[in-house]
């Protein structure tokens, strides 16, 4: 019942809180916490036990404390592993000495985080891919949320700090940010990027038109584009290519047998951003995320985010679907380039879709090489 997301995340929080110990803060206070001189500070009621017993059991164990109360493992082996850093933790007493406590539960993480990667999980349900699902969704649009602010916030403060120096005798040049190193540098290099020329570049696709203080906060910049596509687009790989498979296992059908309208509008979506620049054309057609009007540039706002975690089809994905009979697929195959531009150039020349050209030529062969009697 544990999917692979699910083991990551915990093999995480394990190896967090295995870090507290092995960082040099973490040493130095393990150091401090055997100091016999220290040792009458820090035992239970004196001065500074208070501080050192509230770091261990509310920023080392922070990380399985969220996941704990969040990600509850369902899995039995799992729940097997981790359950004893839960007793762990609780057993932790304000009335005993802090060091022995910290050396415990050192080790009882790092022996649950040697169980979790040699014992054997069960196949994971379909509960348990659905959440995952929409966990991979919430931290795509946060991602893509938190990244559009950034790139405003850099822009907006090297700017004012440009502008701050304008009453002091030198003004302060503006900088350029520089990818390699993730700092603003004085020079221009192969790795940096103009702020201003970014600015511009980020709205390039906005007309020119007279500044509307009012209209900011309900208008998303236009570098928020970017951050939709890589949002949709993303979110819709990971479902395509991962999610669909692992639910259609625990259903026991074909990944081709889940037709949900959530899923085709993303696709819609994702077809605009990859093909034609972010400007909408099929995502006209969406039968549920109906954001855009032919031409629109693909902004989403941020009621549009809201739908879209809203709409999320929970129920529809949690339904063995119905197997596949009939509509239309894509074929993933190979051909000779000369006969592929030949059938294009006579299915046009017919006046026929490519698509009924194809369903003809494959029923065709289907019929000329099915053995008579099967």
């Amino acid at each position: 019942m544990a999917t692979r997301e699910s083991l990551l995340r915990w093999q995480s929080a394990l190896d967090d809180m295995e870090q507290f110990g092995a960082m040099p803060s973490g040493q130095q206070l393990r150091q401090q916490l055997s100091n016999p001189q220290a040792q009458e500070l820090v035992r239970p009621g004196g001065p500074l036990y208070g501080f050192f017993y509230g770091y261990i059991t509310r920023f080392v164990t922070a990380p399985f404390h969220a996941l704990w109360s969040t990600d509850h493992p369902t899995d039995p082996a799992l729940l097997a592993a981790l359950q004893p850093v839960a007793d762990a933790i609780t057993a932790l007493s304000p009335h005993e000495e802090i060091l022995p406590q910290w050396d415990n539960l050192s080790a009882v993480v790092h022996a649950a985080r040697l169980s979790v990667d040699v014992e054997s999980m069960s196949e994971p349900t379909v509960d348990t891919i659905i959440a995952d699902i929409l966990s991979s969704l919430r931290t795509t649009l946060l991602v893509s949320c938190v990244g559009q602010k950034g790139s405003i916030r850099l822009i907006a403060e090297e700017f004012i700090r440009h502008a701050r120096s304008f009453a002091k005798s030198t003004i302060a040049p503006l900088k350029c940010y520089d990818v390699a190193t993730n700092t603003f540098v004085d020079k221009e290099s192969p790795t940096t990027l103009s702020l201003v020329g970014f600015k511009y570049f980020a709205n390039r696709d906005d007309p020119p038109s007279d500044p509307s203080v009012e209209s900011l906060p309900e208008s998303p910049p236009a570098v928020a584009k970017q951050f939709a596509a890589q949002a949709i687009v993303d979110f819709y790989t990971d479902w395509e290519e991962h999610y669909r498979r692992e639910l259609a296992i625990a259903h026991g059908c074909s990944p081709y047998d889940f037709q949900i309208d959530y899923f085709g509008d993303l696709n819609r979506m994702r077809q605009d951003y990859v093909h034609n620049r972010g400007v909408c054309s099929g995502s006209v057609h969406c039968r549920r995320l109906k954001w855009f009007s032919r031409g629109d540039l693909m902004i989403p706002t941020p009621q549009n985010y809201v739908e879209l975690l809203a709409a999320f089809p929970i129920e529809e994905l949690r339904q063995k679907p119905s197997p596949r009979t009939s509509g239309t697929d894509r074929v993933s195959i190979r051909a000779s380039i000369p006969v592929i531009r030949e059938f294009e150039q006579l299915a046009g020349q017919v006046r026929e879709s490519k698509s009924d050209a194809l369903n003809e030529a494959l029923s065709d062969w289907i019929a000329g090489n099915t053995i008579a009697g099967e």
